[in-house]
């Protein structure tokens, strides 16, 4: 990323968490970054659009970082408390990404919605991918409830930690809520009763559409620009083979599963590239 690009979107971030989306002005910005208003315009089309790329900026990073420690060995509970450790470590260096989060309510039309809808569904497939490889095949009919009671139990952690800057230790507090996390799932397993909600039940993760396919294909581009040229090359010619067989009138199912699995193979994009399996 350009690293003017890079600097704007950092001092912004620490402008909405301080003093509110709407009342940061395109001038401050540009003055904290030490560029003009017209290089402001040269990367971002409006405030709205800066406020995107602020999102996709730093839930790329956590899913980079995430990623890179999907590769190691160990139990798949340990795994998942490190994984939640991580990603409790890089929000305590970033707690200004938090408080833009709690501080007001953006509303930002059709892109953000686009963008959150996507990322929400990277979500959903790291939590399905880390709770399925620990409790095995018996969470399957149970997934959706036992993502949604996780999800709840981590999301309460962070917004507390942003309304009331609590100090914690990543590695603590990230053993204290898997266990926690295990406690609920267990309950969910041991019980009779039949689930809540189901995968089907999720019709926004069913909406097919031309704009959010071509929105993840982006994304992934824009991951891969670190890559080695030889790896860069083929995931580039697999995103290509998906890109004209979305296109045809009856796309073949076959061949989006093979390309799916092929580039789920390069870890640094494996969370991004799940999502295109809700395309399937």
């Amino acid at each position: 990323m350009d690293s003017k690009k890079k600097r704007m979107i950092e001092v912004s971030l620490k402008l909405f968490s301080e003093k509110g989306f709407h009342s940061t002005s395109i001038q401050e910005i540009a003055d904290q970054s030490d560029v003009s208003k017209g290089a402001f315009y040269l990367h971002f089309d409006s405030k709205d659009d800066l406020f995107v790329e602020i999102y996709k900026y730093y839930t790329e990073r956590v899913l980079q970082k995430l990623s890179n420690m999907h590769q190691e060995t160990g139990k798949p509970f340990d795994q998942f408390t490190k994984q939640v450790s991580a990603f409790l470590q890089l929000f305590k260096e970033h707690k200004e990404y938090l408080m833009m989060h709690f501080r007001e309510n953006v509303h930002l039309g059709d892109k953000k919605d686009e963008l959150i809808l996507n990322l929400h569904k990277q979500s959903y497939d790291w939590m399905e991918d880390r709770l399925i490889n620990i409790y095995g095949e018996e969470i399957k009919p149970y997934i959706v409830d036992a993502i949604i009671l996780t999800d709840g139990v981590m999301s309460g952690y962070f917004k507390w930690i942003a309304i009331h800057d609590l100090s914690f230790d990543p590695d603590q507090l990230a053993g204290y809520i898997t266990k926690n996390i295990d406690i609920l799932v267990q309950g969910i397993l041991t019980n009779s009763a039949p689930p809540v909600f189901q995968y089907q039940d999720l019709k926004r993760f069913k909406q097919k559409s031309d704009q959010s396919f071509q929105a993840v294909i982006e994304q992934i581009k824009s991951q891969i620009t670190d890559l080695e040229r030889g790896e860069r090359q083929q995931i580039a010619e697999a995103l290509h083979v998906l890109e004209e067989e979305w296109q045809k009138q009856e796309p073949k199912q076959i061949i989006f599963q093979s390309m799916i699995e092929h580039l789920e193979s390069y870890a640094t994009i494996k969370p991004i590239v799940q999502s295109l399996k809700t395309y399937l």
